[in-house]
């Protein structure tokens, strides 16, 4: 087998001058198994979900209905801007509707 170190596509796949060879080796111990009885599977599990509950109960909950404040500022300089741009027809549309209306013969 011929190698191309020189070549530039190759440069990552480089192993160095000798390649590395090892064995495998089986595992000393194979992982215990362990067998329950479904009583016991069930208990197991109700302590795992008990455990999960009373880990939640002591997290803060996100606040979701929050309004966000970045927004209330931006909303509230445009209405601002909005107000003072139009005041002279905000107050003319404000002074027509509380204006009386003219009595018929």
């Amino acid at each position: 087998m011929v190698v191309q170190v020189d070549n530039p596509a190759n440069k990552h796949m480089h192993n160095g001058d000798t390649p590395v060879v090892k064995t495998i080796d089986a595992p000393g111990f194979l992982p215990k198994r362990y067998l329950y009885s479904d009583y016991e599977a069930q208990k197991r599990y109700n302590q795992l979900q008990s455990d999960i509950y009373e880990t939640q109960k002591h997290v803060k909950a996100p606040d979701r209905r929050k309004f966000p404040t970045v927004l209330k500022i931006v909303l509230g300089a445009g209405a601002v801007a909005l107000g003072v741009i139009f005041r002279k027809d905000i107050w003319k549309f404000v002074s027509n509707i509380f204006k009386k209306p003219p009595v018929s013969p």
